[in-house]
Parts: C-alpha cells; structure tokens; sequence
C-alpha cells in the first residue's frame, strides 16, 4: 500500500509547484497596494507558526539587507470538495504530510533584484537531526516538521532562511482567477493527455484556474514537432521550468491587476485562508519590501535551478548534486560571486548554465532534432523553456536569438553549439532569455566548450562565428508573438 500511495502522491505533486510562489506574489501586491490597517487585519488570519530557532533573523528586518523566504506547497488535500477528491484523490490516499514544492525567493532591496531556485523534492540530502543515517529526500524533511526542513536547506546548500511561507493547492486556482486569467506563450501546440490539457496551435493562450491547473501539474507534457507528438525530453526538470515560467508570467499580470483596490481584495481572500507564514514576518516588513519593489520588472526576476543527476541509493530513485556547479549557482543565487567580483577580490562571474533559459526549436525539419537538443543542453545544466518547431527557415546557420540584456548568456550557449552559427537581438522574447533555431549546418550540442557534441546532424563545417546583433524586425525567424 505504500509503495501505491507514493506513486498516486508522485503523479499529483507537479499542480502544486506554484502554490507557494502565487502566494508570494499575492503578498507582494498586499504589500503594494493595501493600507497598513488593512493588511494587518487581513493577515490577522493567517496561521502562524513559531520558527525562530532555526531563522536567521527572528526580529525586524533590516530594509537594506538581502532575505530569503522559503516558499512551501503542503500535499494537503484535507478542504478540497468530492469531486476533486474523486480527480486528485483524497486526502486519506498518502499518509503524512508532504513537501511538494520547495523553492527559495532571494530579495536584495540594495541590489534591486530577485531571483528564486526550485530544490527538487527528490534531492538526496543528509536530514538534519538525523546524523550517521543514509541520505533522504529532501521532501521528507518537512514530514519532520517546517524547522527541520529549514535546518536541512541551511546545512546541505548554505542558504539561510529567514523567512518562511505555506500553502495547500487551493489557493493556486483562487489567486489565477483572482488576476483575471494568465495568458501563456507556448512555442508548439501541446498536451496532457492526463491532466486534460490540450494547446492546439502555438502562440498566447489565455487560462483561468483550473485549466492553468493542468498545465502546472502536467507530469506527461506532449508537443508536436514536424507533424509528431513527442514527450517532453527533460522530465520534471522540463516541468519545474514550465512552472517557473509561468510564476513570470503570474508577477507581471499580478502587479497590474493589483492596483485595482476590487481585485485586490479578491487576491486577499484567496490566498489568507489557506497561508501559514513564520510569526516573525510582520506586516512592517511586508511593506518594507514592497516600497523597494513595486517598479520591479517581472521578467527580470532570475528563476534558477540546482543542477542535479539521478542516481539510485538503497534502491530507490533520487536526485544528487553536480559538484562544483551546485555551488556556483547557489553563490549566484546568494550574490556571493558578484560582491566578491565588486570588492576586486574574484575576476567577474562567469555565465553559468543553469541560469541560463533557452527554447529550442526545429529549424531545419530533422525528425526530432529540437527534442535531441533539448535533452542534451539539459544535460549541460541548461534551463530548457520549451521546444517545437520554427515558423520560419533558421537560412544558412544556426541561430541564437536573444532577449534585450542577455548577450552573455547567448554567447555561452554559442559556445555549446556544434556547427556555424550566429547571435541575433530578439527584443519581442518574453518568458525564456534564449531561443535555439537549429540551422542546416547543426550538428550537436557539445557536453561543453570544445568538446564532442552530444547530438549529431548532417556533417557540416564545425566553424562557429558570431554576428552584429540586429533588432527583431530583421531576425531571419519569427518574433515572438507578443502576449
């Protein structure tokens, strides 16, 4: 029976990745646009919990000092109606409780950035408490309780905590309907045959709650590439990354909508019912972040991953850090390498894959080329956004299309790519910083700089060159549809 119950809780995890980053964004937009009196009286409701021996910080928040907030989605399922029970399945179906969403917002006020790092739940990790045992998921840490689960994050990624956030998957739904929908880009029709959904033609497409739901929580994602229906190379990496994405897209939408003092409310009261937050994050501090944050571009915010590679310990299946880079892109989340790099104590930091988001698409008509790819620039530790096919012939050369600020991230995925190609400004992307177009002179993607390409292609000349950018309108491709 456990062994059935852990694969019913396996296929129903992915729908609640985003619950704790929609209610950190309907914190952000309290913040934003509710009177003190207000806020504190709505978050009156909010269930607290005392954490303050394993935060860093149990007092007031210093405004200019950098914070970390934990974002959890609890597996409850104790408030959902029959016929979701009869879906999802009921709350009696997996014992315990669960952490299936474990993501870190970092914020520096000083700095004016975010950026948040999804921690698989499958991440095989030393629990706290716990020493001389073999490593576990990282997910059962929380079945121990939220204080263990922090301890955990500080003493196996060095991320310190000092704030803490949790939900159940109610929520996802209210805040989504609350903002009025949210419109997702997708570069190739696509499905879920499970989960109901059903893209038929690439482009914007507009979703309320629950149909937002099937994509969020989709675990059998499907595109069509030259007339195929192909499962999606990357896996649960591949969907952590669709998830990220649409937390983007949810900020940018959210901090329109939120100045509407109506939906406003109506963000409120779908996300403090089912909130737990630590009992040191006061409202003072809320609205402090909010004054330093409210002109903040959405699409700025750096969604990151840990790189990891599956292995087998006691039989079962996780995942494990790739050492070093698991350590550089924890220094990146936590601007360690940049103020290091400011002091002129470290020479400036380099790009690192796993920062880096890119879509791929099929430029040349290769049966399957754009998946290949995918999975082998996954492998490279890159953040995949998506694949399909190009609308348009990439012409002689691979291309490289690239979002307004994100030439250095281009120029190290170049550096991957086996076969001629060249950089073009894209300034119509919106959602990933790169996008692929395989060309006929593609050949592979390198397992890194000058290495031997792990996917392979007609033979072609293997010299690489660099362009002029040029703006959208002379990208050889079609820009992205604007949503």
């Amino acid at each position: 029976m456990a062994e059935e119950a852990e694969v019913v809780h396996a296929r129903r995890w992915p729908r609640r990745l985003l619950i704790g980053l929609n209610v950190f964004v309907a914190l952000c937009l309290v913040t934003t646009g509710a009177t003190y009196g207000y806020l504190k009286w709505q978050l009156g409701k909010v269930k607290k919990v005392d954490l303050c021996k394993v935060l860093r910080n149990c007092g007031d928040d210093d405004p200019g000092q950098p914070m970390n907030v934990l974002l959890v989605g609890s597996d409850s399922r104790a408030d959902i109606s029959k016929a979701e029970a009869k879906r999802f399945g009921a709350a009696g179906d997996v014992g315990g409780v669960r952490s299936d969403t474990i993501i870190v917002a970092h914020i520096d006020p000083k700095a004016q950035k975010a950026s948040m790092i999804s921690i698989p739940r499958d991440l095989a990790v030393h629990i706290a408490g716990t020493p001389g045992k073999s490593p576990e998921r990282i997910n059962s840490a929380f079945g121990k309780g939220p204080d263990v689960l922090i301890a955990t994050i500080k003493d196996q990624l060095g991320i310190p905590i000092d704030h803490y956030a949790e939900v159940d998957f109610n929520t996802f739904r209210g805040v989504v309907d609350a903002i009025g929908g949210v419109t997702v880009y997708f570069g190739a029709p696509a499905r879920d045959k499970e989960t109901g959904l059903d893209v038929k033609a690439p482009g914007c497409v507009k979703m309320d709650g629950d149909l937002a739901l099937n994509y969020v929580r989709s675990r059998k994602y499907e595109y069509l590439e030259r007339g195929k229906w192909r499962e999606d190379p990357t896996a649960d990496l591949g969907r952590i990354q669709r998830q990220q994405s649409f937390i983007r897209t949810v900020l940018g939408k959210a901090s329109t909508v939120g100045r509407n003092p109506v939906k406003l409310n109506e963000i409120i009261n779908s996300a403090a019912p089912n909130l737990k937050i630590d009992a040191a994050f006061s409202t003072k501090d809320m609205l402090r972040l909010a004054k330093k944050f409210h002109t903040l571009d959405p699409n700025a915010v750096e969604m990151l991953r840990l790189p990891t590679t599956g292995v087998r310990i006691n039989g079962a299946a996780v995942l494990q850090l790739q050492q070093p880079d698991a350590r550089e892109i924890v220094d990146h989340f936590l601007g360690r390498a940049s103020e290091e790099a400011a002091a002129g104590q470290a020479p400036p930091p380099k790009v690192l894959p796993g920062s880096v988001q890119v879509r791929v698409l099929n430029g040349t008509g290769a049966d399957g080329q754009a998946g290949a790819a995918a999975k082998a620039l996954e492998r490279a530790n890159f953040v995949i956004a998506g694949t399909g096919d190009s609308p348009a012939k990439a012409g002689t050369q691979t291309i490289v299309r690239y979002a307004q600020g994100q030439q250095a991230k281009a120029q190290l995925l170049q550096a991957y790519v086996d076969g001629p190609s060249h950089l073009v400004l894209d300034t119509s992307l919106r959602g990933t910083d790169l996008v692929l177009v395989t060309g006929p002179g593609f050949q592979g993607i390198k397992d890194a700089p000058g290495a031997t390409p792990s996917t392979t292609a007609a033979p072609a000349a293997t010299t690489t060159t660099t362009t002029t950018t040029a703006p959208a309108d002379k990208n050889p491709t079609v820009p992205q549809q604007q949503c």
